[in-house]
């Protein structure tokens, strides 16, 4: 587990449990801890946190006690994420009612935040962001038809664009919009919905990014959320959109 994709964000006041537990959340949600994953030692994370042992174990107890992560004893025990996790994140954002209007403003945040972390990273990412951009795309393609992990390499990609800004503000805002995305906006398939269509993917985005055309990187960008915008408010649980109940 890479330690350094736990940050907390930027404050001057006492890290608590509750703070680790949203990091870890977070994390959850976005794909950066994955089923089966297995935690480093309570000390060793405890220290990366800069808090002590107690405060740790308070907010891993919330976690184990919502299910998301397991703890087994005994010399090969340990804690671990839950088993089913990104499927049982699918099933509870599926449960949730989100209007049309909250869709529409976190559309516009992310062609703030997402928009300008791709010119960015048009300009300040270095060969070897821009190869592994490339990997997470074909990670993405390869699992398109799987809405669950379709959301989560979606996740993982658009974290590793804001990363490549440079900017610790906009990758922590990024982080915090693909959270949203995941754990409230589940975009998934319905009838018609061509899963091949570029539209679905990131070629435009990824393709400006690499060749260094920051500009056409965020056009890329802003066109890629508003179809996710469109095909969101066709979502049955998304009300006051295209299937409004």
């Amino acid at each position: 587990m890479d330690l350094t994709a736990f940050r907390l964000p930027r404050s001057t006041g006492k890290v608590g449990a509750d703070d680790v537990y949203g990091v870890l959340i977070e994390a959850l949600a976005t794909g950066v801890l994955r089923e089966g994953e297995r935690f480093p030692a309570e000390s060793q994370l405890a220290a990366h946190f800069g808090v002590a042992p107690m405060t740790l174990r308070q907010a891993l107890g919330r976690l184990r006690d919502e299910e998301y992560i397991v703890t087994t004893r005994g010399r090969t025990g340990g804690t671990s994420v839950a088993m089913g996790i990104a499927d049982r994140m699918e099933q509870e954002a599926l449960g949730l009612e989100v209007s049309v209007e909250e869709l529409r403003d976190l559309t516009d945040w992310r062609r703030g935040v997402s928009g300008e972390a791709s010119f960015l990273a048009a300009l300040r990412g270095t060969p070897a962001e821009r190869e592994e951009l490339r990997r997470l795309e074909e990670d993405f393609l390869r699992v398109i038809d799987s809405t669950t992990e379709r959301r989560l390499a979606d996740s993982l990609l658009h974290i590793h664009i804001a990363e490549m800004s440079k900017s610790c503000r906009l990758a922590a805002a990024e982080r915090e919009i693909q959270d949203q995305l995941t754990r409230f906006i589940r975009v998934t398939s319905y009838p018609g919905v061509d899963l091949s269509h570029d539209d679905m993917g990131h070629r435009a985005l990824v393709q400006a990014i690499v060749s260094g055309d920051a500009d056409a990187a965020r056009r890329a960008l802003v066109q890629h959320v508003e179809i996710t915008y469109y095909w969101g408010t066709q979502q049955s649980h998304i009300v006051g959109g295209g299937n409004a109940h």
